[in-house]
């Protein structure tokens, strides 16, 4: 009795968090949007308030050339704007590049620092010396359009907003790899954040690649913070300023389709968030809604592998008193092993495409568990190894 309980349970937690709460709360955000009680205020030009634009790149030759013309390409008043530009120890040609835009352009501010200290300690530095009201930070690989800048900033018109994130486009919509399940999960990610942002301005995590904050509540970040949006996300939160996301500000993201370099990458992030969670607590803020949020699209995610290994095991127990626990049991079984089999394909430039969705699930969940491991453990150090980048045209 106590195993089937256990298994209702954990059934019942992971129905909740990947469909049921991201179903009801889209759902109410859309009858909001559709009642008109949404979001509607904007800024006049006449308004628009100062935004520098802040960007920690390491060995970034392939891409970065590309992403900042497609910040000077900002329809945005450029003696609103500005660009703060830090290489964090770049090797590989990039301060070459940026060196040599930057004396072109009087409005970007090249920091080159020789010795590598990691993103986070690189940003204090370059936050300390922005202007504006408003910054966006942003990375190498995510490429603006020209109204990524004023849309951010637009959403700035209420007093109570503290955050704003853009929404993130695949600059590939191929089927090798990994990468049209990566592309699917950030869809379903991102209209989940919308959400969040419509109903109760409380988007519990910014997309990293590029969203704008008011520099005056931006936070001092400690130098081993391995994943720094969650972490001024979080703050923003705490402060009790509203976090949304902003559909019009659209921006372009390469997606690796290696299996494998999604997975170190996804272990960083988890390892990340555990930290985050350890730093903050799971229920860190006064508004119920901001501590409703985090904890259904955060915490629960996080606590995945955990309910995957209960269900599992659970049926394995109950796999010798009826047939039907038998068939679960066997069922799960044959999906890890088409899952190890699809890994194996992969390494060939092969997949089993039905499986391919369930292969990306369940890697996730083991970066998770492995990036808990390592936020046990410590982390000493916030450097580590961008994902490898596809040049652009």
């Amino acid at each position: 009795m106590a195993a089937e309980t256990i298994l209702i349970i954990t059934a019942a937690l992971l129905a909740w968090t990947y469909i049921l709460y991201p179903v009801c709360v889209i759902s109410a955000a859309g009858l909001r949007k559709r009642a008109g009680k949404g979001p509607s205020a904007a800024l006049t030009t006449a308004s628009l308030p100062a935004v520098t634009v802040v960007m920690s790149v390491y060995n970034e030759k392939e891409v970065v050339e590309t992403k900042i013309r497609s910040m000077l390409d900002s329809d945005y008043p450029p003696e609103l704007l500005d660009f703060i530009i830090g290489s964090d120890g770049s090797t590989d040609g990039t301060n070459s590049i940026i060196g040599t835009l930057a004396v072109t352009n009087s409005r970007i501010q090249f920091i080159n620092i020789a010795e590598r200290r990691g993103k986070s300690a690189m940003l204090n530095d370059l936050v300390s010396k922005a202007t504006g009201e408003i910054l966006v930070l942003t990375d190498a690989n995510v490429m603006f359009t020209p109204n990524t800048v004023r849309r951010l900033a637009e959403g700035f018109a209420d007093p109570r907003t503290g955050l704003c994130d853009a929404t993130a486009r695949p600059l590939s919509h191929g089927n090798s790899g990994i990468t049209r399940q990566e592309n699917i999960y950030s869809r379903f990610e991102t209209a989940l954040k919308r959400a969040e942002g419509e109903l109760w301005g409380t988007m519990p995590g910014p997309y990293g690649g590029c969203y704008a904050v008011r520099r005056k509540i931006f936070p001092v970040l400690s130098d081993n913070t391995l994943v720094d949006d969650l972490y001024v996300g979080l703050s923003v939160l705490k402060q009790e300023y509203w976090s949304v996301n902003i559909p019009e500000a659209v921006v372009y993201e390469d997606t690796q389709p290696d299996m494998m370099a999604q997975f170190r990458r996804r272990v960083r992030i988890a390892a990340g968030s555990f930290q985050n969670l350890f730093r903050f607590g799971p229920f860190p803020f006064r508004r119920c809604s901001a501590g409703f949020a985090f904890f259904y699209h955060k915490i629960m995610r996080w606590l995945t592998p955990l309910l995957l290994l209960l269900f599992f095991m659970t049926t394995v127990i109950l796999s010798g008193r009826s047939d039907f626990y038998f068939c679960l049991t066997a069922v799960q079984l044959i999906f890890i092993i088409l899952s190890a089999l699809d890994l194996v394909l992969d390494r060939q430039g092969k997949m089993i495409r039905f499986q391919r969705f369930i292969t990306q699930f369940l890697l996730m969940n083991a970066a998770l568990a492995a990036g808990f491991v390592k936020a046990l453990r410590g982390i000493e150090t916030g450097i580590w190894e961008p994902t490898k980048r596809v040049k652009n045209e």
